[in-house]
């Protein structure tokens, strides 16, 4: 039996208990209402993937019956195991999608259920999609994944997000929304040896959603990234080849050893040694500094020839290492 249920949030987060799959209508103090969706089986880890799924300018107001029109919510009433949390805010009406509204949502859905914090996606289209481009931007290190459709975004910091992976969605003949604006942040990404994948429908326009939510391989594919803290095993001789004295500033020396099969930095100002953390095998983090910021990008040719790293993810700084 579906069932509606309203739940006003004055100033405190309350818990809410789990309910049959079903998509439930909720609201907050920053959002009007939302659609709550949650599967009715939890997974075998104890806790469930979540996706934001962000509509475009025709779906505002106080209506949430809009909301099924298109995208998720066009459909989880008819399903019991769709896996994921899916959260569903409507946007009031002459207003655009506001970042920090959004993560205050994402922080009360993980306080009340048993989110994957590792876990976590969004989505949107036009509106929506933009939004999610500039939510990843806003908080990189909270997505495991995003899928924008027929979005755009500004490039100034899409630096910020090169660690997100991306699928984006387009159609060629959007008069609505260009497709370059897409392709524009795609190229960007990749340029940064991002993991981003473009989808461009030949004979599509503005409406590039109702194939890409009808596609099943989108959302697996969304369950197989995660935003993993466990740093990867790299194999020792990559370690050791980014040993070496790179150049910081003309007073600044930083000299990368390998010892007991870890990576550390020493500063020639500061001289003092740091143990350094792999992310992947070309990104590392300084434990200590703050996210981002903390970031070493090791810049390796196709020859194997090691360059260089950066520090930050927007190349702040450039090392070019010393012969």
């Amino acid at each position: 039996m579906k069932m509606r249920l309203t739940i006003l949030i004055v100033t405190l987060l309350i818990s809410v208990s789990i309910a049959a799959a079903q998509q439930q209508e909720k609201s907050m103090v920053l959002y009007t209402n939302y659609l709550l969706y949650v599967p009715e089986s939890l997974p075998a880890n104890g806790s469930y993937p979540l996706l934001l799924f962000l509509h475009g300018s025709d779906e505002r107001g106080s209506d949430l019956g809009i909301l099924k029109r298109k995208g998720p919510p066009s459909f989880l009433d008819r399903k019991s195991d769709f896996p994921f949390i899916v959260v569903s805010p409507q946007c009031p009406e002459n207003r655009e999608w506001d970042t920090q509204n959004l993560l205050t949502l994402l922080d009360h859905i993980e306080a009340t259920f048993p989110v994957d914090k590792n876990k976590i996606y969004v989505t949107g289209l036009s509106m929506g999609g933009f939004a999610t481009w500039n939510l990843a931007q806003a908080a990189p290190e909270r997505f495991a994944a995003i899928a924008p459709i027929c979005g755009g975004g500004n490039l100034d910091r899409l630096c910020i997000m090169r660690d997100v992976p991306v699928w984006a969605f387009h159609g060629a003949k959007d008069t609505a929304v260009p497709f370059e604006e897409s392709a524009h942040l795609v190229k960007r990404l990749q340029e940064f040896g991002s993991d981003v994948k473009f989808t461009l429908y030949p004979d599509a326009g503005h409406d590039s959603w109702t194939a890409t939510y009808q596609n099943q391989q989108l959302y697996d594919w969304l369950l197989s990234k995660s935003r993993g803290k466990v740093s990867p095993a790299i194999d020792d001789k990559i370690l050791k080849s980014y040993t070496g004295r790179y150049k910081y500033s003309n007073d600044e020396i930083m000299e990368v050893t390998y010892e007991d099969k870890n990576l550390y930095v020493r500063s020639s100002v500061a001289k003092r040694k740091i143990r350094i953390v792999p992310f992947t095998s070309t990104k590392f983090r300084i434990p200590g500094l703050l996210s981002g910021d903390g970031d070493m990008y090791f810049k390796v040719t196709e020859q194997g020839k090691v360059e260089g790293f950066t520090v930050g993810p927007c190349d702040h700084t450039w090392c070019p290492r010393i012969e």
